[in-house]
C-alpha cells in the first residue's frame, strides 16, 4: 500500500523513470488505448452521420410531398370542366361591445365554369358563381367576407414552385384527420422573397401568412390548409381561415376539392365567423 504522499507523487509522474514499473504503461498498452479511443470516436461519428443523413433524406422525401401536391393540383385544374354543387353559407356576427349575436344562413346552387380555349399567362380561366342574394329586407351574404373562388382561387397556387420558395416550410409531427394519416408542414411567408399583394376586406395588403398544411401520407392529396394573415388592413384585428378537402370523383379522376371552409375575422366593432360547406357535386 502506498501512502497519500506516494500516491500524489505517482499521479504527477506516471510514465517517468521514477514511476514503479508495475504502474507505468507499456508502449503496447498506450497503442491499444489510443486505438480504442480512435475506434470509439469513429463509431460515434458514424452513428451521428448516419442519423443526420437518415433524417435529412426522410425530410427530403417528405418535402417531395409538397411537389406532388402541386402536380396533383395542376392535373386537377386541367381536368376540371364545368360542374355544380350545393353551397351552404352560415354566418355568425358578434357585436364586440354587447356580445349579442346574429345568425344568417343561405343555401343555393354553386357553379364553377371553365371558359373554353382562353388562357392568360398560360393559365386556365374559371368563373365561380352563386345566384344573386335574395331580395327583401335581409342584406344577404353580400356585406360579409367570404372565401371567394374556393375551387379555383388563390389556394391553388399555394404549392407552386415560386410559392414554395416564398414560404419557409418546416416538418411537424404527423397527425390523423378523419382516419387519414397525414404529413404536416408549418409554413410562413418569407418577406424578403415575395412582394405578392392581394385585396383583403377592400384594401390591398402584402401577402404575409403563417399556417399549416396537412397532406394524406398515401395519396399525397390535400386534407387541410389553415393560415393566418399577419399583415392586416386598417380596422382589422385578425384574419384566419381553414379549408378542408375531400376526394371527389369528377371528370374521370379523383381530385381533392374543398368541402368546407371556415373564415374568422375580427374587426373593431364586431367579429365574424363564416362557414361555407359544399356537397352534391355534379358534372354539367
Amino acid at each position: 500500500m502506498y501512502d497519500l504522499l506516494a500516491i500524489s507523487q505517482i499521479r504527477f509522474d506516471v510514465g517517468t523513470r521514477e514511476t514503479p514499473h508495475h504502474l507505468a504503461m507499456t508502449n503496447p498498452q498506450k497503442a491499444l488505448l489510443i486505438f480504442l479511443n480512435i475506434a470509439l470516436a469513429s463509431a460515434v461519428w458514424a452513428l451521428a452521420k448516419d442519423r443526420d443523413e437518415d433524417e435529412f433524406e426522410s425530410f427530403e422525401d417528405e418535402l417531395l410531398a409538397l411537389s406532388q401536391v402541386s402536380e396533383q393540383i395542376t392535373v386537377s385544374q386541367l381536368s376540371l370542366k364545368t360542374f355544380r354543387c350545393q353551397e351552404k353559407i352560415s354566418i355568425v356576427e358578434t357585436d364586440s361591445k354587447t356580445k349579442s349575436t346574429q345568425r344568417h344562413e343561405f343555401s343555393h346552387p354553386y357553379i364553377v365554369s371553365r371558359k373554353p380555349d382562353r388562357r392568360v399567362n398560360e393559365k386556365l380561366i374559371f368563373s365561380e358563381s352563386r345566384p344573386a342574394p335574395p331580395e327583401g329586407n335581409t342584406p344577404g351574404w353580400a356585406p360579409f367576407p367570404l372565401i371567394e373562388q374556393p375551387f379555383t382561387g388563390r389556394w391553388t397556387e399555394a404549392f407552386s414552385f415560386e410559392n414554395r420558395l416564398a414560404n419557409d416550410f418546416k416538418k411537424r409531427p404527423p397527425e390523423t384527420i378523419d382516419g387519414r394519416s397525414c404529413l404536416v408542414f408549418a409554413f410562413e411567408t418569407v418577406p424578403e422573397i415575395t412582394e405578392t399583394k392581394f385585396s383583403l376586406l377592400g384594401q390591398v395588403v402584402k401577402l404575409r401568412q403563417r399556417g399549416r398544411v396537412w397532406i394524406d401520407a398515401k395519396s399525397h392529396q390535400l386534407v387541410r390548409l389553415t393560415a393566418r394573415q399577419t399583415k392586416l388592413p386598417k380596422g382589422c384585428k385578425s384574419y384566419e381561415y381553414q379549408i378542408d378537402f375531400r376526394p371527389q370523383a369528377l371528370f374521370g379522376r379523383s381530385m381533392a376539392l374543398p368541402s368546407r371552409t371556415e373564415l374568422k375575422v375580427e374587426l373593431k366593432d364586431k367579429a365574424l365567423a363564416v362557414l361555407q360547406e359544399y356537397s352534391k357535386f355534379e358534372e354539367m
